[in-house]
């Protein structure tokens, strides 16, 4: 806890506190002494309302932690306007409730906002981003930059995390295995597109070091390692210890890409370069993180509950 100590004292605001990342944060403050959080839930406050937004400054932040975002990145180009009212206006919001309070941004940003072409993507690498979703979120990284410069701009690595929560492929593929199971299937065909499957409590207490030494610019944070999201499926099936009862089948990610209306990189891996170099990286492999997070209750329950017995 000494690295965390600058957090000491401090009023946390954490907006979109119900999701993934949100959950993470408030998780990982609660190990925190003499910290005041408000998480703020979607049904707590839409950042897209600005009166509410701005009348935070009643909390007197000091940390503004903004995780309030859509994450459905098929949604976004189906509906682009509800995209950039979340993503761009909520984030204009909660950009000008710093600039009134003074208070230290957390924004983090999605891998999404490059192509892939380069690899790794470093913190230097140049975004292109190739739908909806990755151009909204570019455009809120530079609106709040542009009227909080010093903000902590983190570009995170694909993520799982959340239990129930969990948008992303571990949170939607155990539960439907486990359904699979359940009707008698054995196999499960699944891409060939590579990623860095990293936890959100990772990101969060990783964040949360960030923070506590006043940083401020743009970092990269994923995990170590890098997965497809083949290999990441059979991880699950192993570790849940259902080697005999599943196979994981991989298919090209052109396949995958076929039937997805946002288009993604083939490859998104990232390197740390700036946390490595400044010796604030802990992030982990991300086997040894899916293994604790496969290991909580949410999913040691959905085992015992939803697997028939073996005949």
């Amino acid at each position: 806890m000494i690295e965390l100590s600058g957090l000491s004292g401090k009023t946390v605001v954490i907006t979109g506190a119900g999701g993934m990342l949100g959950r993470a944060f408030s998780e990982a403050l609660s190990d925190v002494p003499n910290v005041r959080v408000e998480a703020k839930t979607r049904q707590d406050m839409d950042v897209t309302d600005r009166d509410r937004v701005l009348a935070l400054a009643d909390l007197d932040p000091d940390i503004i932690i903004h995780c309030a975002a859509t994450v459905d990145a098929e949604g976004c180009e189906t509906n682009p306007e509800n995209c950039r009212r979340i993503q761009v206006d909520g984030t204009v919001n909660v950009a000008d409730l710093a600039s009134s309070t003074g208070a230290q941004v957390f924004y983090p940003q999605s891998f999404l906002i490059f192509d892939g072409s380069e690899t790794p993507i470093v913190e230097t690498t140049p975004p292109a981003p190739m739908s909806t979703y990755g151009q909204c979120k570019l455009k809120a990284e530079t609106a709040l930059r542009d009227r909080v410069p010093d903000a902590l701009v983190v570009r995170m690595a694909g993520f799982f995390g959340g239990d129930e929560k969990d948008k992303n492929f571990v949170g939607k593929f155990v539960p439907h295995m486990f359904k699979l199971i359940g009707e008698g299937v054995s196999e499960f065909a699944v891409g060939d597109r590579v990623w860095q499957p990293t936890y959100t409590l990772d990101l969060a207490r990783n964040g949360l070091v960030l923070l506590a030494q006043g940083k401020g610019g743009i970092y990269n944070m994923s995990c170590h390692g890098q997965a497809s999201f083949y290999e990441l499926a059979a991880a699950c099936v192993s570790e849940l210890g259902l080697d005999g009862r599943m196979s994981i089948i991989p298919t090209t990610e052109a396949a995958v890409a076929g039937s997805e209306k946002a288009a993604r990189p083939a490859v998104g891996v990232m390197e740390n370069r700036r946390m490595i170099s400044e010796g604030l990286d802990r992030q982990r492999p991300w086997r040894e993180a899916l293994a604790e997070y496969l290991n909580r209750p949410y999913f040691q329950t959905m085992s015992a509950d939803r697997l028939p017995e073996n005949s």
